[in-house]
């Protein structure tokens, strides 16, 4: 077999003899212009194979094909560098196959593995499809890349496009750039979006009538409108952070805000986004069924409540008026947030202004007046409105409507504290209303709506608003979740409701709460030893005692006063009832006010009973904070001696009232001997 020769033009061994090339025509063909090294040469010159002459061999370089002359890599730096070979994959190190087809690294992910892991990756080099997107590594695929080699050879070419390519990475660091995917990471998305990454990307695919300009892109728009949401910062501020105009930013806002309000928002909120059936089967927590549904499977069961959005002194008076609340004592717009019993926001109406004529209840009144939304067709006879106590004045008129209402019972004039019925009632309304109040406080997590708004947003304030909630339905998790034992935590509530205060009606009766002889004083510093009988309860025995975590968040707060250089915490043990505890509890609102706890405890471990003298005190379905604080204390805190840090701030704030005596003054002027 004769041996073969690589060709100078193709690069191909497949010449049988070698031809002599002159000077005047290799020159020629080196200066050849727009070099391209990755086409492929269909065939040689036909004289390499057919001539047998000894005359000089000349190349016709017209029709030859452009070939790029590399420097040969002979530079050796101290750069990690992956394989380079075609058939595995430099990632997860798998073969490519017919299923599982390899693709050539692109260059943004080449840049990307350089600057993130400084690890070089060769234009050559090959991965599986499924670590790329948008032309770059995904978290996983970049921190399971590694390097094989520690150092790498390179060329002048290798060298040159691996700084210019770092080079215009670089150049946009500065500038929040959201159309680069590698400018940003996923925390920094979140950070100032509220977004993740892949929440963000998903979003920006809804929109499709924005319209892409020169200056910014439609995701550049959604990222300023949510920017200035999430954050609240103005528009010059953030024009230096995007590095657009103030004008632009403007432009911005509105461009996003009309776009998100025709092609995301009216799929995630308003009454008609979602049907009556899939509300009351996705969006009814069992408890709520239980306690006001009697388990029906068709009763849908809404929670409404009004929240504030602060607004600036309006040069216009007679506005200035309308927004002016006299319970707030500032000027304000009122919202009013409809959500079901697993913080589902199902709609947000208004704003409304906030005068005496625009209280919850007749905003509640004008909504179904005008039937906005179409919410009269879409609600149901026999749903239930869960509310506050705000909307007394709106109860009958929807009974009238063919609603039931739940609402908590108002403490009568003369009175210091419900009656054991009426506080159980109202536990029972507040196990399922705390969800609207969680769902104002997320929304306010958009720190746009938590400040003072310029009066200039008034208009678009109502959008805005529903957009922050639109994405809160899409991409924040359910504020109650379901768990196995809802149903039975329910129907023990009911249960309880239906029985009385043992505690409350032997203290009532027997004097205990005005007697002072028969109480003995238990020494802080010997609590342990005083009470070694006492309950030792876990967390999951004071949730079932609390029916609920609120209380319990409450408990160390109380404690901790107590326990201050400032405060101590009275205990008495009573000497004529065994197994009977006084406490006294300082009021966390006034410092003229203290509460009274009694609790009852067998020798069997067990919790028998409890009255406290505050105005909800009474209820037996779950206890009070000031219950559970004692509770929490002596059956868990002490035994487990979990004493969270504490900040005493009192220290860092001056109070005018404690003014040194002359005595003390003149000791302090005194000079030392």
């Amino acid at each position: 077999m004769a041996k073969e020769f690589k060709c100078v033009v193709c690069g191909r061994c497949h010449l049988k003899s070698r031809r002599k090339i002159t000077t005047k025509a290799l020159k020629q063909f080196e200066n050849t212009k727009k070099v391209n090294n990755e086409q492929k040469v269909s065939n040689c010159l036909s004289e390499c194979i057919t001539d047998d002459s000894d005359s000089e061999f000349v190349i016709n370089t017209e029709e030859a094909v452009s070939t790029k002359i590399l420097s040969p890599k002979q530079i050796e730096l101290n750069i990690s560098s992956t394989h380079t070979s075609h058939r595995f994959c430099i990632v997860c190190k798998k073969e490519g196959t017919s299923r599982n087809k390899l693709c050539k690294v692109p260059l943004q992910a080449r840049t990307q593995a350089f600057i993130k892991n400084a690890v070089f990756i060769d234009g050559n080099t090959r991965c599986c499809k499924h670590h790329l997107s948008e032309q770059l590594f995904d978290d996983t695929s970049l921190q399971a890349l590694t390097a094989k080699y520690t150092t790498t050879y390179m060329n002048r070419s290798d060298i040159t496009s691996l700084l210019e390519n770092v080079r215009k990475t670089l150049a946009t660091s500065h500038i929040l750039n959201f159309d680069n995917p590698l400018s940003l990471s996923d925390g920094d998305y979140y950070n100032l979006t509220g977004l993740s990454k892949q929440q963000f990307n998903e979003l920006s695919s809804y929109i499709v009538s924005a319209r892409q300009t020169n200056v910014r892109s439609v995701r550049t728009c959604i990222a300023v409108l949510l920017t200035k949401l999430r954050t609240g910062l103005p528009n010059h501020i953030l024009g230096t952070i995007f590095s657009l105009a103030k004008s632009q930013v403007q432009r911005c806002i509105h461009s996003a805000r009309v776009s998100l309000m025709q092609d995301f928002v009216p799929h995630f909120i308003g009454f008609q986004h979602i049907s009556h059936e899939d509300f009351v089967r996705n969006h009814t927590t069992p408890i709520a069924k239980t306690l006001f549904a009697n388990d029906s499977e068709d009763a849908a069961i809404i929670v409404m409540d009004g929240t504030y959005i602060y607004l600036q002194k309006s040069a216009d008076y007679e506005f200035q008026r309308l927004s002016y609340s006299l319970h707030k004592n500032r000027p304000l717009v009122k919202p009013m947030v409809i959500v079901g019993t697993d913080g589902y926001i199902l709609s947000v109406l208004g704003p409304y202004f906030a005068n005496g004529k625009n209280n919850d209840a007749a905003i509640t009144k004008h909504m179904i007046s005008v039937n906005a939304e179409g919410m009269n067709e879409w609600l149901e006879t026999s749903d239930v409105c869960v509310v506050d106590r705000g909307f007394r004045d709106v109860v009958d008129f929807l009974r009238e409507q063919g609603y039931n209402v739940e609402m908590p019972v108002y403490l009568k004039k003369g009175s210091k504290q419900h009656p054991v019925e009426e506080a159980n009632a109202s536990r029972l309304v507040t196990k399922v209303r705390w969800v609207v109040e969680s769902v104002n406080a997320r929304v306010k997590q958009w720190r746009f709506f938590d400040k003072v708004v310029s009066n200039h947003f008034i208009p678009i304030i109502g959008d805005l608003l529903r957009i922050v909630c639109a994405v809160c339905n899409k991409f924040r998790p359910p504020l109650a979740g379901t768990h196995p034992e809802d149903k039975s935590i329910a129907e023990a509530m009911l249960e309880k409701c239906k029985k009385g205060n043992a505690i409350q009606k032997m203290v009532t009766e027997e004097g205990l709460l005005t007697k002072r002889t028969i109480y003995k004083l238990v020494d802080a510093s010997n609590v342990l030893d005083e009470l070694a009988d006492f309950p030792v309860l876990s967390m999951d025995k004071l949730r079932e005692i609390t029916m609920g975590v609120y209380q319990l968040k409450q408990a160390p707060n109380y404690v901790r006063e107590h326990e201050g250089e400032d405060g101590k915490f009275e205990l008495y043990v009573c000497k004529i009832k065994e197994n009977l505890l006084k406490i006294k509890i300082q009021s966390r609102h006034s410092n003229k006010l203290s509460h009274t706890v009694f609790i009852s405890y067998s020798d069997e471990g067990d919790i028998e009973g409890w009255y406290c003298t505050c105005k909800s005190g009474a209820r037996v379905v779950g206890c009070c904070a000031h219950v559970a604080s004692v509770l929490w204390y002596l059956g868990y805190q002490r035994l487990e001696q979990q004493s969270g840090s504490r900040r005493d701030f009192k220290t860092s704030v001056l109070d005018a009232s404690h003014i040194p005596s002359s005595d003390e003054s003149d000791c302090d002027s005194l000079p030392e001997e």
